[in-house]
């Protein structure tokens, strides 16, 4: 029998917040606490401020759903980490690195770390995505996908187009987490989910905006060869309980990630996240065969074994064993 394993979480977990403000200096507060250091300044006097912002923070990256109620000027001196700005509704003009970029509902902003950003004029009426993405887990995102040190910053282009293609598709994850953060049970909020979730905004940013190394990341990755493979697969099942990613697997495997997941598919036929699955599986199986009398149940094993999902973790026990896991439970 094997042994349940000690949950682990993530160091931050996922939090989120909503804010209701109408005095300058506790939106500037807001600012410097979840983004940076601003000047904030009404342009309007008659209009007072009404500060709305409903924010989540996956680890390493922040966003907030913002709007200030009334037409205001901010701007940072220096940016700390890398950015993206995009509108719900209305535009945004921002100077940055000596040029001016329109953010919209259609084209995303992006502004890099080392320097400062300002917006003359934040309309009362327009409500942004604010998107903070730590600079250093994102450089090694990078350098995990090209299987190799990467010089930062990465320079990526002022803009990028949110209407189709990866930046249709990055706009929509971001828009996603958007929508959950006011619901306190989305598994988007569960620790495994958001850091797998955080992983996947990383990596989508990273094929959706023009930088030096997008010709390199879209470049063809020849696929692990069979003893890489295995070493992952041996660290998997030697501590499964272990909340691994694919970067982490093609850093201890010494390949790319792409590489690695080009090896998992073609030897293995499963991608490795979806390897790690079915080894978790097997696990909460050995527990469902071999209970402990007054303690275990299929959603204490389940999640126990990183499965948040009772419906979802019933539907794939059954298609890969052809029973109910309270059947199992039960011994029948």
């Amino acid at each position: 029998m094997r042994h349940r394993p000690t949950t682990e979480r993530v160091d931050p977990p996922p939090e989120t917040h909503s804010f209701r403000i109408t005095d300058l200096d506790e939106a500037r507060a807001f600012c410097a606490e979840f983004y940076y250091e601003v000047h904030l300044d009404l342009l309007d006097q008659a209009r007072p401020l009404a500060f709305e912002a409903d924010l989540a923070r996956l680890g390493a990256i922040t966003v907030g759903d913002i709007r200030f109620g009334a037409d205001v000027a901010i701007g940072a001196e220096v940016i700390d980490a890398y950015h993206v700005n995009l509108p719900i509704a209305g535009a945004i003009g921002s100077e940055h690195r000596g040029a001016v970029t329109i953010a919209s509902p259609r084209r995303a902003a992006v502004f890099r770390p080392g320097t400062g950003a300002s917006t003359r004029r934040w309309a009362a009426d327009c409500r942004s995505l604010n998107i903070r993405l730590d600079r250093a887990v994102l450089e090694a995102e990078l350098a995990t996908l090209l299987g190799r040190p990467v010089r930062g910053p990465i320079r990526f282009g002022a803009s990028f187009d949110t209407t189709r293609g990866a930046g249709l598709t990055w706009a929509r994850m971001v828009n996603l987490l958007r929508s959950e953060i006011a619901n306190p049970h989305s598994a988007l909020l569960q620790p495994l989910v958001a850091e797998r979730y955080t992983q996947g905004l990383l990596g989508g940013l990273l094929f959706a905006v023009d930088h030096q190394y997008a010709d390199a990341l879209t470049a063809h990755a020849p696929p692990a060869r069979p003893r890489t493979v295995r070493r992952a697969i041996q660290v998997m099942e030697a501590d499964p309980t272990h909340r691994f990613t694919t970067a982490e697997l093609a850093r201890i495997a010494g390949v790319s990630a792409r590489a690695l997941q080009e090896g998992f598919r073609r030897h293995v036929g499963l991608a490795p996240m979806a390897y790690l699955q079915q080894v978790r599986m097997g696990y909460a199986r050995d527990e469902l065969r071999h209970p402990m009398p007054g303690r275990d149940t299929v959603a204490a094993i389940a999640n126990a074994w990183g499965f948040g999902h009772l419906g979802r973790f019933a539907a794939a026990y059954r298609e890969r064993y052809g029973e109910s896991p309270s059947a199992t439970l039960r011994g029948r």
